[in-house]
């Protein structure tokens, strides 16, 4: 992945996949991902690890921060069909995610989103728990991509802003659509 570039705003996500990438895959810090063309040239790559969201409301917490977390309990206990009575819920971490420089612009990288990286965070939240996708981004990126422009753009609801917005994709539905399916599926094969 040496020679991995994003271009212009991607320094972040370039310097990772030239320098992190593998150490952090080979000491279990996340897994990564390469997206490749079929003559093995990289187009894209992106990291998934366990999360937790917390949604423990604190005293020194802006107003707006406790609205938020007041609005994602609510949500996920729609979604979940219960109270939640946790401090916290898991997720799967979308931690990286670079995009070739030349494929930029292109809906290149929301195929990505939704087609490669939301099936596969969906299948580990199955295998492991979790209740959406999280990840973190510069505000210019998460409003003008995650928020907008992403096939997934209007399910993304945005847990704190600030120079970085924290945002989570809840998949609750897709997760125990996937667990019964592998049900009916181990059942088959005996």
């Amino acid at each position: 992945m040496q020679s991995f570039d994003c271009g212009v705003d991607g320094d972040e996500q370039t310097e990772f996949a030239q320098k992190e990438a593998w150490d952090t895959h080979r000491r279990c810090l996340s897994t990564v991902f390469i997206v490749h063309d079929k003559e093995e040239n990289i187009i894209s790559y992106f990291t998934l690890s366990p999360f937790i969201v917390s949604l423990k409301i604190k005293d020194d917490m802006s107003d707006d921060k406790k609205r938020l977390v007041e609005e994602l309990r609510a949500k996920l206990e729609e979604l979940l069909g219960m109270d939640i009575k946790y401090t916290s819920v898991p997720t799967i971490l979308l931690g990286q995610f670079g995009l070739q420089k030349e494929y930029r612009g292109k809906g290149v990288g929301g195929e990505i989103l939704s087609k490669i990286i939301l099936p596969y965070a969906v299948f580990y939240a199955a295998t492991i728990g979790g209740v959406g996708l999280s990840l973190h981004a510069k505000k210019k990126v998460a409003k003008k991509f995650y928020l907008k422009k992403s096939p997934l753009a209007e399910g993304f609801q945005v847990i704190s802003r600030g120079g970085t917005y924290e945002l989570f994709y809840p998949f609750v539905d897709e997760v125990q659509k996937f667990r019964i399916e592998l049900i009916k599926r181990s059942r088959t094969t005996k």
